[in-house]
């Protein structure tokens, strides 16, 4: 039986981001993501990207 509960397009497009590895500038892989925490919507309807939970890359020596 299926659970209702739909993923927001931002959960994927995070998720494709962090797992696709591509040459990048600096500046890009400072604002790459190293882990996000996803969550479920107030309505609980929805798996969300909870934004004020993601660790980001930080390159050695910066």
């Amino acid at each position: 039986m299926a659970s209702g509960v739909t993923v927001n397009d931002e959960v994927i497009r995070v998720f494709n981001d962090m797992k696709v590895r591509k040459s990048s500038t600096q500046e890009e892989i400072k604002k790459r993501k190293k882990a996000v925490l996803f969550c479920l919507s107030d309505d609980k309807r929805q798996i969300i990207v909870e934004e004020a939970k993601q660790i980001l890359v930080v390159p050695s020596g910066s």
